[in-house]
């Protein structure tokens, strides 16, 4: 068994050649890309939120932490997941290049507007983001001209860097059910 990077080299090859071949069949294609997740209300500020792969996980906007819980709220779990999707893409495009990542971390950081937006305390601003950055801390026997091309390549391919950084498509709708 081929190894780098604690990914199975053999295995990896055989998910490309079937994601390739699901790319290339027209029926299959336009559903690779589909996600879906539904959040369920569990009283107060909290939710349950499923995704259309069997994972779950909760989140807990409330304003006093119960004794012993961290739940993380939806913005901590918007920046996690930007955090979380450049770190693995990453490493997935160097172990691709052949280059061994001994230790890796991402830093995120998000300053919000105004969250007295999001109270309903003021209309002032909005409630997101008006600031992410990032750093990424690598320990790699490559040199730093090349950790960077991967890392600037990671940023172009990661999936929610880049819905964050361009922007996307949202629309919303309501159904009210009795």
């Amino acid at each position: 068994m081929r190894v780098l990077n604690g990914i199975d080299l053999d295995k990896l090859e055989e998910a490309l050649r079937s994601v390739r071949e699901q790319w290339l069949d027209a029926e299959r294609r336009p559903l690779m890309g589909r996600r879906r997740a539904r959040a369920i209300w569990r009283g107060g500020l909290r939710s349950t939120v499923r995704t259309g792969s069997g994972g779950r996980f909760e989140v807990d906007e409330g304003l006093e932490p119960k004794a012993g819980e961290i739940t993380p709220t939806s913005v901590e779990y918007l920046i996690g997941s930007l955090a979380g999707c450049v770190l693995l893409t990453f490493v997935y495009l160097a172990t691709l290049r052949g280059i061994e990542v001994s230790d890796a971390e991402l830093a995120v950081e998000g300053e919000l507007e105004n969250v007295c937006n999001f109270l309903g305390l003021s209309d002032e601003g909005h409630p997101g983001f008006n600031r992410i950055s990032m750093t990424l801390y690598v320990r790699s026997g490559a040199d730093e001209a090349r950790l960077k091309e991967v890392f600037e390549e990671a940023l172009r391919r990661s999936p929610v860097y880049r819905t964050l950084e361009s922007g996307t498509g949202l629309t919303a709708s309501l159904k009210v059910f009795r």
